[in-house]
């Protein structure tokens, strides 16, 4: 980039009209003054003199009509989209405008060619972030869900990680439930004759009992994967249709019929742990200092989730109390960073991969209301969070990167790794910064008392109200 500016040496600014063209939607129709436009063409021209080589002439000595007759076009083509680039950063700083994805700079042949002595005028269009005021935060109803850690619980959660930590060995079929294959994919999605997605270590695992008949494969969530996995082996191929969620992060995956063919190549089953071996494993003396580790843990993760509860509460009131449209295109990279941060959430709760895998299947899954509703709640609580001046410093999200490699029992620079690997680590910012600012809210709520039985019935209710939506979409 030249040292050419709008605000600096060139001394003009573009002349900016905006529109509002729908919900959360602007367009800006820019006028670049045509001695704007003079100044940055001639600044181009002379970058090409100095460095243009042709026969016959010494660099920086060739006459202007040659070099105008030979790179004109390139120049005036170059002018146009670093005049574009630099009006429309200085119209966004100027008319503070706050915008949600990549701008529309509509058909790139019906934008005009700069001339020498002419206004260059564009229009964009673009989404912006949405305008609301926020209510009375103090005093929110919120009802807090009270459970005691029983022995049956630690006794289940001892199975859990004898299962967890079990040793797998390979096998050939028929399988059975959490039995892991893998194998080659291939993607194919409605209107489209070539691939969609193929990978040649696609993971499948046989969905647990408890999980009647659901699982998640390749992101997707499949009401029936149970029934196209049992009792097949290994050299088998399985073929099966499912539909793309409307709140899927790729758009041009949603709501089409997609084809699936899974070549399953090879394939494990866990052995669990005896308990002596768990409890050698996590370097204790005996099964009840293992059973106390656990109450510990089941207890910490009790104390999480009960705050989790109250937090989804107040984010549900907020969603109630506070109304406004959101942006109609919800850009893959919000969808992804939605789903990022749940991950970030959920991976820190302690559950296992493929138990984060079914329930990002599951949100996938969801109406494209309630969709709607997560990103208008990613609204909100960066407006809560600015309002209560909530910060997120390194020291907190090396903590909670810490809570998640514990609960997931490897080293915290693991995480971090793979978190860096995978860009994430914004996301746990976001996740942090999300919840310091719901507890805000939750310090100053009103706060009532449930059995968690209760409490559980209500969320099922409500799990099942949404996916009856969802289905009815």
């Amino acid at each position: 980039m030249s040292d050419f500016s709008f605000d600096g040496g060139g001394g003009f600014e573009p002349q900016v009209e905006i529109t509002e063209s729908g919900p959360c939607s602007r367009t800006l129709k820019v006028t670049i003054p045509a001695a704007a436009v003079d100044d940055r063409l001639e600044l181009q021209l002379g970058n090409v003199a100095n460095e243009a080589a042709i026969p016959g002439f010494r660099k920086g000595r060739v006459p202007r009509a040659i070099l105008e007759k030979r790179f004109g076009e390139n120049i005036r083509n170059e002018t146009r989209g670093q005049l574009i680039s630099d009006a429309f950063q200085q119209a966004i700083k100027d008319n503070e405008i706050e915008i949600i994805g990549d701008p529309d700079f509509g058909d790139p042949d019906s934008v005009p060619m700069v001339e020498s002595g002419t206004d260059f005028v564009f229009t964009v269009s673009v989404e912006v972030v949405p305008d609301f005021e926020l209510p009375d935060l103090e005093g929110v109803p919120v009802t807090k869900p009270m459970m005691e850690v029983t022995d049956e619980m630690i006794d289940a959660e001892v199975v859990r990680n004898r299962y967890r930590f079990g040793a797998p060995a390979r096998i050939e079929g028929p399988f059975e439930p959490l039995d892991r294959m893998v194998g080659e994919v291939v993607v194919r999605v409605e209107g489209s004759d070539e691939p969609f997605f193929e990978h040649e270590k696609a993971v499948a695992v046989v969905p647990a009992e408890e999980d009647e008949g659901k699982g998640q494969f390749l992101g997707l969530l499949v009401e029936d994967l149970a029934t196209h996995l049992t009792g097949r082996k290994v050299g088998d191929v399985v073929e099966f249709d499912t539909v793309g969620p409307e709140s899927f992060e790729r758009e041009d995956i949603r709501g089409k019929k997609v084809s699936v063919r899974f070549d399953i190549k090879d394939a494990e089953r866990v052995t669990p742990l005896e308990t002596s071996e768990l409890v050698e494993r996590f370097g204790l003396d005996d099964e009840t200092g293992l059973k106390e580790q656990l109450r510990l843990a089941l207890e910490n993760r009790r104390d999480s989730e009960q705050r989790s509860a109250e937090r989804e509460q107040v984010y549900e009131w907020l969603l109630d109390n506070i109304d406004f449209e959101v942006p109609p295109k919800v850009s893959e990279a919000q969808a992804a960073n939605l789903v990022e941060q749940q991950r970030v959430d959920l991976l820190g709760r302690g559950l296992d991969e493929n138990e984060v895998e079914l329930k990002l299947a599951e949100m996938r899954s969801e109406s494209d209301r309630y969709s709607r509703d997560r990103l208008r709640l990613m609204f909100i609580m960066t407006r809560v969070a600015k309002h209560f001046e909530v910060n997120v410093g390194e020291a907190e999200i090396n903590g909670r990167i810490a809570e998640i490699a514990a609960a997931q029992r490897v080293r915290p620079d693991e995480v971090r790794t793979e978190l860096s690997r995978t860009g994430r680590i914004r996301e746990v910012a976001m996740s942090i910064q999300q919840a310091k600012a719901a507890d805000r809210i939750v310090d100053t709520a009103k706060v009532t008392e449930m059995p968690a039985d209760e409490w559980n019935e209500q969320v099922e209710k409500k799990v099942a109200d949404r996916k009856k939506a969802a289905a009815g979409s």
